[in-house]
């Protein structure tokens, strides 16, 4: 599997790490207490945040080994082994998550993120169907709506899909997760996908940008132009290469679907 120019830090290579407050103080902090479960999160959180997954996921291993009973550790690993294309060492920690804490959304929301990029949609409907009994908010409403959508969409649920989207009005508050709201409304004929490409760059933000552009993608593929879905998909591909937007999972699902149709082409 090929990766971006960022191959270094998104791969299970280890990296040189540059000097950081928060990392030495994360070391500083376990030297009076390396079994402090809490301690190695931490310093998984200071690798993180510089987008030095490999490293984080190992901290993050050490926390477990501190306290294999704390769901967030789990969900803490799983999401730096999606940034690492484990797909499915991602949906086994979520499972394990989800197992110890069967009511936080966070964790269904991610599990369902993991089986949709390993093309695994009767799963993922199910862990988005338990997000969604969970949700309470408006912008996880809108979140959630998105990859549920498709998910069923994609195992030919239309009835159950238009549900989904019933629920999604005009109006609401989306808070970060403009992108979704905006892709919702092109589903449901609100918005036309140029709209959503043509917005405008001097608002939009890269990560916003690379969301809607796996959403247009999906949507030409459910409309039987695929074609059109690939091509905005390399878009969306190519400009997470130049962006620091190479984790987002727009970029990994639009990866993930260009890397399926190659797949299907050679096996014929």
């Amino acid at each position: 599997m090929e990766f971006n120019q960022n191959y270094e830090r998104a791969s299970w290579e280890r990296c040189e790490v540059p000097g950081d407050s928060l990392i030495e103080a994360a070391e500083a902090a376990l030297r009076e207490d390396p079994d402090n479960g809490v301690r190695w999160m931490k310093k998984g959180h200071a690798h993180a945040r510089l987008s030095l997954m490999r490293e984080a996921e190992e901290y993050y291993a050490m926390a477990i080994a501190c306290d294999p009973f704390c769901w967030e550790y789990y969900r803490h690993r799983a999401h730096r082994m999606l940034s690492c294309w484990r797909f499915q060492d991602a949906a086994a920690d979520f499972t394990i998550a989800s197992r110890l804490n069967p009511k936080d959304w966070n964790v269904f929301y991610h599990l369902g993120l993991s089986f949709f990029l390993l093309r695994d949609y009767e799963r993922a409907a199910k862990a988005y169907q338990r997000c969604y009994e969970l949700t309470k908010a408006e912008q996880e409403l809108i979140a959630v709506s998105d990859w549920y959508y498709m998910t069923l969409l994609r195992l030919g649920k239309k009835e159950e899909a238009q549900c989904i989207l019933d629920r999604i009005t005009e109006n609401m508050e989306p808070g970060d997760n403009t992108a979704y709201y905006a892709r919702l409304l092109m589903y449901k004929g609100l918005k036309r996908p140029e709209e959503l490409l043509a917005a405008d760059p001097e608002k939009t933000t890269d990560i916003e940008l690379v969301t809607m552009g796996f959403g247009i993608g999906n949507y030409y593929l459910m409309n039987g132009e695929p074609e059109k879905g690939y091509e905005v998909m390399e878009r969306v591909v190519k400009a997470g290469d130049q962006s620091d937007c190479y984790f987002a999972f727009a970029y990994l699902a639009s990866k993930a679907e260009l890397s399926a149709r190659e797949q299907n082409r050679e096996a014929v």
